[in-house]
């Protein structure tokens, strides 16, 4: 029943690396499921076989092999050659000895020889990679921990033990092996610090993303989109008033955009935004800009004094070309139905904060009316007239 347990303890550990190699597809996942899996043949082997069966050094070859990828697998996890690159290189010259001993192990069948090999090495490879856990504590604490505790496990499990292919002496049945529990309990552990340096990896990415997007807003450009950032535009606007520009200015809002969110992520929304902003620039001028205010609101400078039926007739457009759904994932998103709000310089306001207020409420006003167009002029009450000027 021990043996049943723990090969199925194992074979579980073994699914669950698959599934994030599946998943993730990195190299140290694949060193996961590959030491799993020799320590279950191995194990398996030394606890069945008698010394004298000739498949018994394939077993401590097994096992040979759940050292040498269990030893990769480490050095992956720790980052050893980033964080302590001479603790590194000595743990690179103990895998070429467990590959010697490997080799050793295939063509010879003195277990004993072979095992008390194999159980140095790793005691050795263990003594390297806790060493080195030390100095990745401070850039990854609860992996190196974990680690550690799982090694001062398997360290404990191996001098508790004495395989039965090291003597003549049969392993009694139904007699616990400690060396199998300790290597079975430092998997596991194993497992919780790949899960822990996974979160590790999400947050540095999610707070490399905050920089980056606040580094690009710095410089003036949305990092989603591409477009200019509330601040650019700003900038440029309050350009354009120094310098006497008439100009217009046109808000863009996604009526229902939340909707994206909720069944399709953030990465679906993301999507959405992307192909909305490249949408908007293609109707524009070089010399107008696009920017991105917020989460779901878009804006545009448009140079020059066009009239309002121009004006009208581009707002027309935009909302043609928003209302064409976007292709994610071989699936098409509908990003929402586009609003505009439009005020004009100098007519609607002699400030940029002005201008926007007014653009923003004639906004407003577009998205409570039931009817009517998709647009509408600040200072006007009939919802968006096209009067030409």
């Amino acid at each position: 029943m021990t043996e049943g347990v723990s090969s199925g303890l194992l074979g579980g550990l073994m699914a669950c690396g698959l599934v994030l190699l599946l998943v993730f597809g990195t190299l140290i996942h694949g060193y996961y499921v590959l030491a799993c899996g020799f320590a279950l043949l191995g194990f398996a082997g030394m606890n069945s076989l008698a010394p004298n069966d000739p498949l018994a050094h394939w077993a401590a070859a097994a096992l040979a092999l759940w050292a040498i990828f269990r030893l990769q697998f480490a050095r992956q996890l720790l980052r050893l050659r980033h964080f302590a690159p001479r603790l590194d290189r000595v743990a690179q010259g103990v895998g070429i000895a467990l590959v010697l001993t490997l080799l050793y192990a295939a063509v010879e069948t003195q277990l004993a020889w072979t095992l008390r090999a194999v159980q140095g090495l790793v005691v050795a490879a263990t003594v390297v990679l806790v060493a080195g856990a030390l100095f990745s504590l401070r850039g990854l604490r609860w992996p190196a921990l974990l680690f550690c505790i799982g090694a001062l496990m398997l360290l404990a499990g191996i001098s508790a033990t004495r395989l039965p292919s090291w003597s003549e002496t049969p392993w009694p049945p139904g007699r616990p092996n400690m060396a199998q529990a300790a290597a079975i309990a430092e998997l596991v552990m194993l497992a919780l610090a790949v899960g822990a340096r996974l979160r590790h990896v999400l947050r540095s990415e999610k707070a490399l993303e905050a920089r980056t997007h606040a580094l690009m807003g710095a410089m003036g450009t949305d990092a989603l989109t591409g477009a200019t950032s509330r601040a650019g535009f700003e900038s440029r606007g309050d350009e354009w008033l120094r310098d006497g520009r008439p100009f217009s200015l046109m808000l863009v809002g996604l009526n229902g955009f939340s909707r994206v969110t909720e069944r399709h992520g953030r990465a679906g929304s993301d999507a959405v935004l992307t192909a909305i902003a490249q949408r908007l620039r293609q109707q524009v001028r070089a010399d107008d800009m696009v920017a991105r205010l917020g989460d779901d609101e878009f804006a545009l400078l448009l140079a020059g004094s066009p009239t309002r039926q121009k004006l009208a007739e581009m707002a027309i457009r935009i909302e043609t070309a928003g209302a064409t759904p976007v292709t994610y994932e071989g699936r098409l998103l509908a990003g929402g139905e586009l609003n505009m709000g439009i005020a004009c310089h100098p007519a609607d306001g002699d400030t940029f904060a002005s201008l926007m207020a007014s653009a923003g409420e004639a906004l407003q006003r577009c998205k409570r009316q039931r009817m009517g167009p998709a647009y509408a002029f600040a200072g006007e009450h009939s919802g968006g007239s096209a009067r030409g000027a």
